[in-house]
Parts: C-alpha cells; sequence; structure tokens
C-alpha cells in the first residue's frame, strides 16, 4: 500500500489515494553450487520412452528413481507421500547423510505398506525431514504439495554432507558446524502469502537462493499445487549439486575451462 505526499517550501501536501501493488525487484540467486552432481556429458539417458530430460536422467543414475516402469517415468503424475519418502531416502543417501535405521516412530496409518516404505517412512521422521501430519499419522497417501516439497528437500539438505563448491552456512551463529543452507532472504515470488507455514515460506526462498527451485515464472512458486514428478526430479538434482555426489569415474570440476590455442 502506497499514498504519495509532495513536500515544497510551502509544507506538505494532503496525501494521495492509496494505492496497492505488489513490487517486483529483479533479484538473482545467491548461493548457487559451483559444480553439478550430473555433469553435461557424464550421465546416461534414462531411457524412459515418454520424457527426455537431464534431471531425470540424473536421479535414474543415482538411483532415487527407477521409473513407474522400466520405459515410463510418468512426468505429470503427482507424488503421494509414501513414494516421496523412497526418494528422499535415497537422496539423503547419495548426499552422505548419515542414514538411521528406520525403527518404529509411532506412525499409526503406515502398516499396509512394504516394509521398504516403512523404513523410509522412519527414516525421514529420524533425520528431522518430516514431522509426520500429526504425532501418530504420516497420511502416505496424500500428495505432496509444492511448499511440503520445499520443506523436506530444505530439511534433508541440513542433514546431508557438503560437497566442493556447495553452500554452507553456520549452524547458530559465527562459528562451530556448518550446513548446507542459505542465509539470503532476497527472492522474487508474490505468492509466498498462501503458504501455510512460516517454516515452509523459509524453506521455499533458502532452496530459490540455493538454486534449487523450479519454477516456469520468476515470480510464482504455485506452493499449495502438487509437486509433479518432472518437477520433484528437477529440484532433486538440483539439491544434489550442493552435496559431493559425483558420478563415477569423474576426477576433477573446475569453475573455469580454458582451449588450448591451436598449434600453427
Amino acid at each position: 500500500w502506497i499514498r504519495v505526499t509532495a513536500v515544497n517550501g510551502d509544507g506538505d501536501s494532503s496525501p494521495s489515494g492509496t494505492v496497492v501493488a505488489t513490487p517486483f525487484s529483479a533479484h538473482t540467486e545467491n548461493d548457487l553450487p559451483l559444480f553439478s552432481a550430473c555433469p553435461v556429458g557424464a550421465i546416461p539417458a534414462a531411457g524412459f520412452g515418454d520424457v527426455s530430460a537431464a534431471d531425470i536422467d540424473c536421479i535414474k543414475y543415482y538411483g532415487i528413481t527407477t521409473g513407474t516402469t522400466a520405459t515410463t517415468y510418468s512426468p505429470f503424475d503427482p507424488v503421494p507421500r509414501w513414494q516421496m519418502a523412497l526418494f528422499l531416502t535415497r537422496l539423503a543417501d547419495k548426499g552422505g547423510s548419515t542414514m538411521p535405521d528406520g525403527s518404529d516412530q509411532g506412525f499409526a496409518d503406515i502398516g499396509g505398506y512394504s516394509s521398504e516404505i516403512q523404513t523410509a517412512i522412519n527414516q525421514l521422521k529420524q533425520l528431522g525431514v518430516t514431522v509426520g501430519k500429526t504425532a501418530t499419522t504420516f497420511a502416505p497417501d496424500d500428495e505432496v504439495i509444492r511448499e511440503e516439497m520445499a520443506l523436506f528437500v530444505s530439511r534433508l539438505l541440513k542433514a546431508a554432507k557438503a560437497g566442493p563448491g556447495g553452500n554452507t552456512e553456520f549452524v547458530t551463529g559465527v562459528t562451530g558446524a556448518k550446513e548446507i543452507k542459505s542465509l539470503d532472504t532476497d527472492h522474487n515470488f508474490t505468492d509466498l502469502g498462501s503458504v501455510y507455514l512460516m517454516d515452509g515460506r523459509n524453506a521455499i526462498i533458502n532452496l530459490w537462493n540455493l538454486g534449487v527451485t523450479e519454477v516456469s515464472t520468476a515470480t510464482v512458486f504455485d506452493p499449495t499445487v502438487n509437486i509433479s514428478r518432472l518437477n520433484m526430479a528437477q529440484m532433486m538434482a538440483r539439491a544434489l549439486d550442493h552435496t559431493n555426489a559425483r558420478p563415477t569415474g569423474l576426477s576433477i570440476q573446475s569453475t573455469a575451462y580454458q582451449s588450448a590455442a591451436p598449434i600453427i
């Protein structure tokens, strides 16, 4: 909300009428990773017939996804919370997190799922990535919205090991242990008023400054929209860039490359 008052030697004028507008500044991400977990040319194609995308190739390479079938990925399907638990724990493992034992964390609504899924859900609770929908429910069949995705990935990165070029900040204060995150609060999103939790808002801004979020419009995050499998892959691949996950056989990465001068 803004009003304008003119000032000259005679004093101040009466204020103008109130104008309501959304300010916008062209901020840029401040804490991008220096290197990639999936350098161009180092990752094989995933082999899915319904999509071709470098980020999907990346998470397939690291075993985070196997696809909905051997030849399909279903990029525009939503992601239920039980499925996200598998993706996140695989990401945590590849990101260098110390994986807990997956013992029972008190969720009463996951008994009908496989032992692999139950272990993954319990590990997320142990890692501090989720607290559940309530103290005793995980809601495994609920679809993950984009705000929840931001919370999951932001918390998971704090439990991961930073790789060379990954951005870290002190956990608290100005000394001691560090974790993968950004302290910058700049962003360009104009729709974060719909975010349910302040922690969710902070997670979105944190991931944007880390270069992890994907958006089709610079000012819109769509926090209440279901995350798609494509967008999930994009966020997870970019999160890996801050960790020490690197393809087999990669021995060196550089911030700059220069071709040798031709011999004449």
